[in-house]
């Protein structure tokens, strides 16, 4: 706005009142404030509050080893000798995972009982798993610990006889590493592992008109495991992707005189694992849906031990915040 303004000035003593000659006033345009009006977007919080899910597994398939590596009993030898893989579909008792997450602790309780679905032999699964681990500024410490059996009924058929297999396996690990963000949001972490590995097969031979027979041993391994791993997680509002990548070497305690016989001293393993989250109802956020891919590099000898889930799996989750 610019105003000019004139005015006469008398400098007598008994002076009129003032007058004032020409006043000019000049408003710039102006543009008025615009208001705008935009969607009303609720931003994510930058931390939240402890989270509580339950998976419930949807596809029933699984990777264990070859039926021929049993017969063969060459399941210990692990990748070196022919391949370990051999999916199968369990059914009864589902293998749930639980999971609890806070802003700076993780844990996950996965296990159950199952059943093969497939013709053929009868396999009955039986493991758990538990993973615990917390982050104290960057540094970031863990363990995890599993169990493993798996029964075959006639495994092995003869003329007169067929026997049972059963795979008993455990072990765990203890890590180190560096952590960035929130488990419940978005993070990027590493770790560095060590641990211990056991698994043993037996089997029992089944003889028409002879009473039960004993569990005979038929190997017991047990291997040093070093570890790698790098994951991370970015979080959205209706969507979430989570990243793994793992490599595993093992090492037996007791060396193999003759790896062609016995199976290699040292193995190893590294697969990369996508975990992605989707949320389809805004009104019923706890109801979610995951898949789960899995890519290998290497042979799966983690199988030696105990069953994984195949390359495709899909759970139901329920979660609490």
């Amino acid at each position: 706005m610019l105003c000019l303004c004139g005015t006469v000035l008398s400098a007598q003593q008994e002076s009129p009142p003032l007058e004032s000659g020409s006043t000019v006033w000049y408003t710039l345009p102006v543009e008025p404030p615009s208001t705008c009006l935009c969607l009303m977007v609720r931003p994510l919080p930058q931390k939240q509050g402890p989270a509580f899910s339950i998976d419930i597994p949807v596809s029933p398939f699984w990777d264990t080893v070859q039926e021929e590596r049993i017969k063969s009993r060459t399941i210990q030898f692990g990748g070196s000798a022919t391949p370990m893989k051999s999916t199968a579909m369990f059914g009864g008792w589902l293998i749930p995972r639980i999971i609890f997450t806070a802003p700076y602790f993780r844990t996950t309780v996965e296990g159950g009982v199952m059943k093969t679905l497939n013709p053929g032999p009868s396999r009955i699964m039986e493991q758990a798993h538990l993973v615990l681990e917390g982050s104290l500024w960057y540094a970031l410490v863990g363990a995890e610990g599993f169990f493993g059996q798996e029964q075959i009924t006639q495994a092995t058929k003869g003329t007169n006889f067929d026997a049972d297999f059963r795979r008993h396996s455990y072990g765990g690990q203890g890590w180190l590493g560096v952590k960035f963000g929130d488990f419940n949001r978005s993070f990027v972490a590493g770790r560095y592992a060590r641990g211990y590995v056991r698994t043993e097969g037996t089997t029992r031979f089944n003889i028409p008109n002879v009473s039960e027979l004993d569990w005979l041993p038929l190997y017991l391994e047990e291997f040093r495991t070093k570890s790698f791993s790098v994951d991370g997680k970015v979080a959205a509002r209706q969507v979430s992707q989570s990243i793994r990548l793992d490599q595993v070497k093992y090492e037996r305690v007791v060396l193999s005189p003759d790896p062609l016989r016995f199976g290699e001293n040292r193995l190893q393993d590294m697969w990369l694992r996508t975990e992605t989250e989707v949320i389809p109802f805004s009104h019923a956020r706890a109801l979610r849906g995951v898949v789960i891919l899995t890519k290998d590099f290497r042979d799966q000898n983690r199988l030696m031990f105990i069953n994984d889930y195949s390359s495709l799996r899909v759970l139901l989750r329920i979660s609490f915040n």
